[in-house]
């Protein structure tokens, strides 16, 4: 391994390689060669065998091997697709990956490819938060020059910001990418399901890259260099063979059901795809083979792809599934509990102030550590309240300071992996928490009975005594599950969590304005359990949110959250239309007008 052991990965991040096979014995000696032999390798080698008929099992079993292997042996050959759904689950889970790095049997990867992109990942960002999703390599065949089959085109309409960023690092911005080396981020890969196994072949690399892509950044860089030893020299469409009924089927897949691309992408994308097939038919000798691959591929379409569970039924037990209750299985029932909070330049010096006193002192169940996001630079006025209050605190502190302002969803992800205990209390910096609130809290939540536990709360303009409304909240799960498609059931100021949950489905992902709601979604899909208390345990201040929900710019973010929404698997289209039908109305009425329809849209009581 390469570099000072202060830059070692080894000493950051767990980096786990996924090989899938089948039948290629002597290609896949290169690969398991390749990985070993690069200037930094991984902590782990996960290979599946996809039921090989050579002797690749013999092999596998009497190999002497530098690096830990894990063998995963499947009972019958679901292809590519379905192989790399078992890779990827079984490094999340049972390897604790943060970095995974996947890969056919016929890729080569050479001396700097794993390093090249792993500095290309690590240089992106100074935050692991900030860093793409993915980073392709550039892949060359066996002539040394650049695969036509495996050249990822550079992101349409990228822009300044990103297409500058991936210059930085020598890459530039994508959209889409093949399972011929890529390293993945795990912590995307927790925020989404596994790749589709009902692929089998073909294209299951394009609907993951593109989905894990869709709401990320994604790169390719030269600094990361993999061989891939096909037969022929070419695109898709030379002499598919059966394989192009899969790709017929499958892009099809992708441009009707599935949500990874937007309207302009499938257009331009579809484009692209009906003039390659068409290149097909009409360069084949066998045309009405080719016209049979076609037509079958757009009948099979038709009646949809089954869920991973369904195709690995009898193979492979997928554990993804199961981690609400392998997480949960985990849980102590210990009280200890850290407070999370974020601060920023915009925040009021006194409210901060009145903010922690109640969170800690008036507390009649004080936590035990608080860890403090001090979201970019501090103005001179909070720095010093920070400081005087600090100096004192009557539990330990720890400071996560971030050298430029990075938004929410940014700084309590880096707050979060700072937390030193499972059980974590949110608190804002200008909302008060009652002084029965974590007494209330944190007893249940410690029980194991339910990981996100979130309370109702009195609405206020200056003086928390001074109760203006109330928002009520849905206490039971099952209708805090039903509430998800139209509004945000949970109230972010008044939650308690556990950690382990909360990092299980991915941490907070960026989506200004809703970064909480994506949360909850993520993990209601993953079944863990959210509730509400129905008493109000915090008071909140209303005093600027209700004209912060007004005009255009509050209508994109709308948009924007709704997008995520729906994209995510959340909404139906039909349920998208009316949720921002709603908000159209809602966000271009007057304010007064405003604010009691945003009470009764919410189940709010007026006090």
């Amino acid at each position: 391994m390469s570099g000072s052991p202060a830059d070692s990965p080894s000493l950051q991040e767990r980096i786990v390689a996924v090989v899938v096979t089948y039948n290629r014995r002597q290609l896949l000696e290169k690969t398991l060669a390749g990985i070993a032999a690069g200037d930094l390798t991984p902590q782990q080698v996960v290979v599946v065998d996809n039921a090989s008929t050579d002797d690749t099992l013999a092999y596998l079993t009497s190999l002497d091997y530098p690096l830990p292997l894990d063998l995963v042996q499947l009972p019958q050959n679901v292809g590519g697709a379905g192989g790399f759904a078992v890779g990827i689950d079984r490094a999340l889970v049972r390897h604790g990956a943060d970095l995974v790095w996947i890969m056919d049997d016929d890729t080569e990867p050479t001396a700097n490819t794993l390093e090249g992109a792993w500095q290309a990942w690590r240089d992106y960002d100074a935050l692991p938060s900030g860093r793409p999703a993915f980073v392709a390599s550039r892949v060359l065949w066996d002539n040394g020059q650049d695969h036509p089959m495996n050249t990822m085109r550079t992101m349409f309409r990228a822009g300044a910001d990103r297409t500058a960023r991936a210059a930085a690092v020598g890459a530039r911005p994508i959209r889409s990418a093949s399972f011929v080396s890529i390293l993945l981020d795990a912590a995307a890969l927790r925020a989404t399901e596994l790749p589709l196994a009902d692929f089998f072949i073909w294209n299951d690399d394009f609907e993951y890259t593109t989905r894990l892509a869709h709401h990320s950044r994604a790169i390719a860089t030269d600094r990361s260099v993999a061989l891939h030893h096909t037969k022929t020299f070419g695109t898709t469409d030379a002499a598919p063979g059966p394989r192009f009924y899969n790709d017929v089927r499958n892009k099809l897949w992708v441009f009707c059901p599935r949500r990874t691309l937007s309207p302009l992408e499938k257009f331009l994308y579809g484009g692209s795809t009906a003039r390659l097939w068409a290149s097909t038919l009409l360069k084949t000798q066998d045309k009405t083979t080719y016209l049979g691959y076609f037509l079958k591929g757009v009948r099979d379409a038709a009646g949809g792809y089954r869920p991973n569970e369904q195709v690995l039924q009898g193979v492979y037990e997928l554990e993804q599934p199961q981690m609400a209750q392998r997480v949960r299985s985990a849980y102590s029932q210990s009280r200890d509990f850290s407070l999370l909070m974020s601060v920023y330049g915009q925040d009021d010096p006194d409210q901060l102030l009145a903010a922690l006193r109640s969170n800690i002192q008036e507390q009649t169940l004080a936590p035990n550590q608080l860890v403090l996001v001090e979201d970019g630079p501090l103005p001179a006025s909070l720095s010093q309240v920070l400081e005087d209050y600090l100096t004192s605190c009557p539990i330990p502190v720890k400071r996560v300071q971030l050298e430029t302002n990075r938004g929410l969803a940014v700084a309590l992800r880096q707050g979060l992996a700072a937390c030193d205990y499972d059980l974590v209390a949110r608190a804002d910096a200008d909302d008060i928490s009652l002084p029965q609130r974590f007494e209330e809290q944190i007893p249940l939540l410690a029980t194991g009975q339910m990981d996100v536990l979130g309370a109702a709360m009195n609405e206020f303009s200056s003086d928390p005594d001074q109760v203006e409304a109330t928002r009520q909240v849905a206490s039971d799960p099952r209708k805090i599950a039903q509430l998800l498609p139209s509004r945000n059931p949970l109230l972010h100021p008044t939650v308690v969590f556990r950690k382990s949950a909360v990092e299980a489905v991915g941490s907070y992902v960026e989506l200004p304005g809703a970064e909480d709601y994506w949360l909850w979604v993520r993990m209601s899909q993953a079944g863990f359990i959210l509730q509400n208390l129905p008493q109000p345990l915090v008071a909140y201040r209303a005093q600027a949110a209700y004209a912060k929900r007004a005009g255009w710019a509050a209508y994109q973010q709308d948009y924007q959250i709704q997008r995520r929404l729906y994209t995510g698997g959340l909404l139906t289209k039909r349920q998208w239309a009316q949720n921002m039908a709603l908000r159209s109305v809602y966000r271009f009425t007057p304010q007064s007008l405003r604010t009691l329809a945003f009470r009764a849209m919410t189940d709010r009581s007026q006090a």
